[in-house]
């Protein structure tokens, strides 16, 4: 009986409501004219969702260049300057010696002759089979010079060489004083006794010494030596007499730099004579 009249207001309200939609006061959705639902009061909890979006923060990136100057440190070290005092050592000058080169050979050979500047002789050392060693001054042919390339005589002289000179041994003059005596005869007239005056008149002759000559030195020696160079007071140089078949050639040669001729020693030394200027 009921159910009918449920059905009554049901299709009362559906002329009056919308289709699928639950009424207010019947609690009824009709879908059709035939159909219907009856609506409950349901509450379904919807749960909350809580989306949580992280929005990025951009912290803006400040660049700050600091330009940090270049700064040059100069440090300056003291110079230090030692001086040390080396000690003078007076060197001596061997003089050169033939015998003691042909010691240095193995077998016969030539070399040049130091002592002879014009270069017209040569050293022959020989060398026997027992070991003994021998020099003896050996000359060129005429107008040839001895070369130390080649080792032999040629006609090109070399440079260095000094052009050969012929010394002719002469006689020192001697000055000889003579007294002549010239009789002057005075005669006197008189009438009583005639008188004889002789006069006597002397010449004298003064000797005056010759000035030092190289060459004239040179005269004086039979074989090659060494003299002062008594024209340079400052003794940087000196006087050879080179002496070779009994002609004497004068030479003034230099000693090496900052030495000087010692008359005792007949060579060059780095100690200065007293009497040198």
């Amino acid at each position: 009986m009921w159910l009918k009249a449920l059905v009554l207001l049901t299709l009362i309200g559906y002329v009056a409501a919308q289709c699928n939609v639950c009424q207010s006061a019947s609690n009824v959705a009709c879908h059709s004219e035939t159909t219907f639902s009856i609506c409950y009061d349901v509450t379904t909890e919807i749960p909350t969702t809580t989306v949580t979006t992280e929005i990025p923060t951009t912290t803006p990136t400040t660049t700050t260049t600091t330009e940090i100057p270049n700064t040059t440190t100069t440090t300056e070290i003291p110079t230090t300057t030692t001086t040390t005092e080396t000690p003078t050592t007076t060197s001596t000058e061997a003089p050169w010696d033939a015998d003691d080169i042909c010691q240095q050979y193995s077998k016969n050979t030539f070399f040049e002759n130091v002592d002879d500047p014009t270069c017209t002789t040569f050293i022959t050392c020989t060398v026997d089979a027992d070991g003994t060693h021998s020099t003896k001054v050996t000359s060129c042919k005429a107008n040839q010079y001895f070369s130390t390339s080649l080792k032999v005589c040629t006609a090109t002289r070399p440079d260095g060489c000094v052009e050969e000179t012929t010394t002719v041994d002469t006689t020192t003059p001697t000055t000889t004083t003579v007294i002549t005596t010239t009789p002057t005869t005075t005669t006197t007239v008189s009438t009583t006794t005639p008188t004889t005056t002789t006069v006597t008149t002397t010449t004298a002759s003064t000797t005056t010494a010759e000035p030092w000559s190289a060459e004239a030195t040179c005269l004086t020696v039979t074989k090659t030596t060494l003299f002062q160079n008594q024209d340079d007071p400052t003794c940087t140089t000196y006087l050879y007499c080179y002496v070779v078949n009994g002609s004497a050639t004068a030479l003034i040669k230099n000693c090496k730099t900052n030495q000087y001729y010692d008359v005792s020693l007949k060579t060059c030394t780095a100690t200065k004579p007293d009497y040198c200027t």
